[in-house]
């Protein structure tokens, strides 16, 4: 190795050094210790009791975590289905529209900077059942039959907490989109428009076809957020009635913060783990490998 290679190696690590320290410090490290106390019984005071895979056969045998889990997938199917596309709908007026884009493309976006917490507090005053402004507003115009426990009901609070998520953000898949389309050549558009295709054509046979790669991110950004959601449903409903409003990570949060089940609860922050990098990886490798260049 040359003297020059030698001190390009140098430079370079002296700048990736702290950057990987950081990595491994705040990642890997809380990965490998949640790893370890996933194999163990540990109340968080007493000294840990080495189980094996006790904590991961409970786990499959908890009918608590596989009602977390179809709650999981429910709310992945809602931002798949609902999330991106009317982001992408979204998109495509907002980059039609020439005068107020900026403020449009503002408020579009305002939810995702707010806090989940908030969005949580929000949404539970709005589907509180007697003092609601959703339920008033239903028996004001008649329709009081539709009036529900949105909160209390166990077969209406998990949509209610479905939709507080997917609302909230609409608007980051919103701004994704409109850089793709932004990057699309001006000419594409004015061809299309020339040779009279409609507004409705040119979306569906131009411009989503192009920004298909951001499509592939959304997805990913989707399924992996909707994997370890928490904070809107925690708000609203703690999880209940009972767990039928759960998700894994409250799951994981009240085995180890209320029930002292420190290991069991590290059995499932794992199994989240692993289903997102699965996810992920089938998807790069199997659906988006044709129009992803990772």
């Amino acid at each position: 190795m040359t003297k020059r290679a030698r001190i390009d190696l140098s430079f370079s690590l002296g700048f990736l050094t702290p950057a990987f320290l950081l990595f491994a410090s705040f990642m890997v490290v809380p990965v490998l210790v949640s790893g370890y106390y996933s194999l163990t019984r540990w109340n968080g005071a007493s000294a840990p009791v080495f189980v094996g895979l006790q904590n991961y056969v409970r786990i499959f045998h908890s009918d608590e975590y596989v009602v977390s889990l179809l709650n999981n997938l429910r709310l992945i199917l809602a931002a798949l289905l609902f999330q991106t596309t009317v982001a992408m709908v979204i998109a495509y007026l907002l980059f039609r529209t020439d005068r107020g884009f900026d403020v449009m493309r503002t408020i579009v976006f305002l939810p995702v900077v707010v806090a989940p917490l908030a969005i949580g507090f929000m949404f539970q005053m709005f589907f509180n059942s007697d003092l609601g402004p959703i339920n008033y507003l239903l028996r004001r115009i008649g329709l009081g039959v539709f009036a529900l426990r949105w909160l209390g009901d166990k077969h209406v609070a998990i949509y209610s907490c479905i939709f507080a998520q997917t609302w909230q953000y609409v608007g980051l898949f919103v701004v994704i989109f409109l850089a793709g389309l932004k990057g699309i050549p001006v000419e594409i558009f004015e061809s299309a428009n020339i040779e009279g295709a409609s507004s409705f054509q040119t979306f569906l046979r131009i411009a989503v076809p192009l920004i298909i790669e951001y499509l592939s991110i959304c997805v990913i950004l989707a399924v992996t957020g909707c994997l370890k959601a928490f904070d809107q449903a925690w708000i609203m409903t703690k999880g209940g009635p009972g767990f039928a409003s759960s998700y894994l990570a409250i799951l994981m949060y009240k085995k180890a913060f209320i029930a002292g089940e420190f290991g069991f609860a590290s059995a499932i922050t794992m199994t989240i783990l692993v289903l997102s990098l699965a996810f992920t990886y089938i998807y790069k490798k199997y659906i988006a490998r044709d129009t992803v260049d990772y």
